[in-house]
């Protein structure tokens, strides 16, 4: 069941990069898959046949990555497997650009061919249609940040949780105040356009980081409400998930569509080409640029300048992070499998796996009982929660705040009481378990 919920949960994400890398096929700004055409092109036999083609490759590549988590999700039924599960994931953020970067191969091809490759050019800046430098009030962002600061008056035993909460609303203002490239948006000499532009980029720019912001608040408020019933954690963090989502995907797509509107008829007699600054038509790198953050040539969003040293940083730490996804699989699927070794002495009390030691001083306990089963409604508050593997701190109403290390799926478990805390230890091993409570009893 474990490997059915995980697969459903980032299948969401082929539809929106599909749909994403398909909506890339409709002129907009002068671009087409990255590459910038001028208006003769929208017409080109070879140039749609090309689009044509690219958006039946993207859908057949959706549709194959969607039977490929079928096939993972069987391979998992029994226990679930992590390192698959990463591996996936990484394709399906990394697979839907096979046919994109095919596709722009062959329309760079046919830009060549055609003629349609312009001079290098200096892009030279109308300082009349620089966006203006109002704003969004900080104080709209407040009411987020307070919301994640508060349950933490409530539930002190997870009161890191809620700083890191109300740390990251916080870095969503400083997101949206400094990491927007205040530049105009200019595609040719028209300069109404390049103002109307600059501003619909701006305001929905301001937007997304607010719809996040708010975001993060309902994830905490759901946190906090949880303790008491897991169902409102999972019914909670799905409907903000889908919440943010849907806004998400509503405003990039509504700058998409009013770029395209706009710049309908751009491309007759002067554009922008600034084609040879994009490698893949994605990463933007300009060595005669200093500029750090830049703005993406379409939507909303933002990038870097690889060709400066902290976009070379950024760019190799994502590389790391991404490539790293199926170390940590293999790590997690370690983990799962590792042995937890129960160890009592004179003094102390102990349960270990890999790095992780809980102590317990032996004069501290108060009360020790032998489970067969796991206290009803426990829901994990921080930690790691795996099919084989529990290890942190979790919640449940029989035992209030407990630091668990067990594997679920082999009892009995030990219940530790001490005047301070509550801990469940469990083996890989039943007899391991049951000669440390016997230990403990005497």
């Amino acid at each position: 069941m474990a490997a059915i919920i995980l697969y459903l949960s980032v299948l969401i994400i082929i539809p929106i990069m599909i749909w994403m890398l398909v909506n890339e096929s409709r002129f907009k700004k002068n671009l087409v898959l990255g590459v910038t055409l001028p208006q003769e092109a929208h017409d080109d036999p070879q140039v749609n046949a090309e689009l044509a083609k690219f958006r039946k490759n993207e859908i057949i590549t959706g549709i194959a990555l969607a039977a490929l988590a079928a096939v993972c999700m069987v391979l998992s039924m029994n226990r679930l497997n992590m390192t698959l599960f990463m591996f996936y994931t990484l394709a399906i953020i990394a697979v839907p650009y096979i046919p994109y970067l095919l596709s722009r191969r062959v329309l760079l091809r046919i830009k060549k061919e055609n003629g349609w490759v312009r001079e290098r050019q200096t892009v030279m800046v109308n300082m009349n249609a620089m966006p203006d430098e109002h704003w969004l009030s900080p104080w709209l962002f407040l009411p987020a940040f307070i919301l994640t600061v508060i349950p933490m008056f409530f539930d002190r035993e997870s009161w890191y949780t809620y700083i890191i909460m109300a740390v990251l609303s916080l870095t969503f203002w400083f997101c949206y105040r400094y990491l927007y490239r205040n530049k105009a948006e200019a595609v040719d000499s028209n300069t109404e356009i390049t103002i109307a532009l600059s501003r619909i980029r701006k305001y929905n720019w301001g937007k997304m980081w607010l719809v996040t912001a708010y975001g993060m608040a309902g994830y905490t408020v759901c946190l906090w409400l949880s303790m008491y019933s897991p169902m409102i954690m999972i019914i909670g963090a799905v409907v903000i998930t889908a919440v943010i989502l849907w806004f998400a995907v509503r405003i990039e797509f509504s700058v998409r569509r009013l770029q395209e509107k706009l710049t309908e008829n751009s491309g007759v007699n002067d554009y922008i080409d600034e084609d040879e600054h994009w490698l893949g038509g994605i990463l933007y790198y300009n060595p005669d640029d200093s500029r750090v953050i830049i703005n993406s040539r379409i939507g909303v969003n933002s990038s870097v300048n690889i060709a400066t040293v902290p976009g070379k940083i950024v760019i190799a730490l994502s590389a790391v992070l991404l490539l790293a996804l199926p170390a940590m699989g293999m790590s997690m699927d370690q983990i799962g499998k590792a042995p937890i070794l129960l160890s009592v002495t004179d003094d102390t009390a102990s349960s270990n796996c890999g790095r992780k030691t809980y102590t317990i001083q032996t004069d501290d306990i108060m009360a020790v009982e032998l489970l067969e089963k796991l206290p009803d409604n426990l829901q994990r508050r921080a930690g790691t929660g795996m099919d084989t593997y529990l290890e942190g701190s979790f919640y449940s109403p029989s035992t209030d705040y407990v630091t668990v290390m067990l594997d679920p799926t082999v009892s009995p478990y030990i219940l530790i009481t001490t005047d301070s805390k509550t801990y469940l230890f469990g083996s890989r091993d039943p007899e391991k378990t049951e000669m440390m409570y016997n230990l403990l009893k005497k």
